[in-house]
C-alpha cells in the first residue's frame, strides 16, 4: 500500500508539469529597453522580439501602446511552436523633456499569460532656442544603441555585432574597464580615451556552442562618466538546435 501510494504522489507532479508546458506559450526576449539620453526630436527604434515556447500556433490578438507618441507593429500575428517574430517599436520623442517610460502590450492566445507588457525607457534632453543638444559638463558616453537581438541562431555558430558611441560631452572620456556576463561572450573595444566629440567602438562576439531556447548575455563598460560610471549593453538570441 505505501509502495502504490508513493507511485501515485509521484506521477502526480509530473503529469501537471507537463499540462503547464501545452498551448500557445509566449515569451519575450527581453521586457524592458534603455535607450539611455537622446536629444529631444530623435526617434528612438527598437525590436522586441517574442516566441512561441508552447506546443500549438500562438496567435497575437492585439498591440497596445500606452502613448501617441509611440508605435508598435508586428511582424506575423500567428506563430508556430518554436518560432518567433519580431515587433518594432518607434518612440517619438519631439515634445518629451525628462524620464520617460513607454509601455507595449501584447495580447494573446497564451491562456496563461494572456497579456504581456514590455516598454522602453529614457531621458530625453531638452534643446536650446538654437535647435541644439544642451551642453554636458563633463565627459559622457553615449550610445547608438545598448540592445542588439541576433534574431534565430543555430546551436555552433558564432556571431558577432559592433556597438558604437560617442563622448558626447566636455570632457575626454576614459573607459577603464569591460567585461561580460560569460565566457562565451568576448569583448573588443577600439576607443579607450576619446576627446569630445570623438567615436569609438565596441565589437561583441558570442559563441552559442552547446546553449539552446532563448539567451541573454550582458557587457558592462566602466568609465569616467560621472553620470553613469557603468553602462551595461545586452545582446539577445533564440538559438536552436542544429540537424543531427
Amino acid at each position: 500500500m505505501k509502495m502504490k501510494l508513493w507511485f501515485a504522489i509521484l506521477i502526480i507532479p509530473m503529469s501537471f508539469i507537463s499540462a503547464q508546458l501545452s498551448g500557445a506559450r509566449i515569451r519575450a526576449n527581453i521586457t524592458q529597453y534603455d535607450f539611455g539620453e537622446v536629444t529631444e526630436g530623435v526617434l528612438v527604434k527598437f525590436t522586441f522580439r517574442v516566441n512561441n515556447i508552447g506546443d500549438q500556433v500562438l496567435r497575437i490578438t492585439n498591440i497596445m501602446t500606452s502613448c501617441g507618441c509611440t508605435a508598435a507593429a508586428m511582424q506575423n500575428d500567428e506563430i508556430q511552436p518554436g518560432e518567433g517574430t519580431a515587433i518594432n517599436v518607434e518612440f517619438d520623442t519631439e515634445g518629451k523633456i525628462g524620464l520617460q517610460n513607454k509601455v507595449i502590450s501584447i495580447a494573446c492566445n497564451d491562456a496563461s499569460n494572456p497579456n504581456i507588457k514590455v516598454e522602453i525607457i529614457g531621458k530625453v534632453l531638452p534643446k536650446n532656442r538654437d535647435n541644439e543638444s544642451v551642453k554636458i559638463d563633463g565627459p559622457k558616453i553615449q550610445f547608438d544603441k545598448t540592445i542588439h537581438d541576433f534574431g534565430k541562431i543555430t546551436e555552433g555558430s558564432v556571431v558577432d555585432y559592433t556597438f558604437k558611441y560617442r563622448n558626447v560631452g566636455s570632457a575626454p572620456l576614459q573607459i577603464k574597464n569591460v567585461s561580460t556576463s560569460c565566457g562565451c561572450t568576448a569583448a573588443v573595444i577600439n576607443g579607450k580615451l576619446l576627446k569630445p566629440g570623438e567615436e569609438g567602438t565596441l565589437k561583441v562576439e558570442f559563441d552559442s556552442s552547446n546553449r539552446e531556447g532563448v539567451v541573454t548575455r550582458t557587457i558592462t563598460l566602466s568609465s569616467n562618466d560621472a553620470n553613469e560610471p557603468q553602462k551595461t549593453l545586452t545582446i539577445v538570441t533564440f538559438i536552436e538546435k542544429g540537424k543531427e
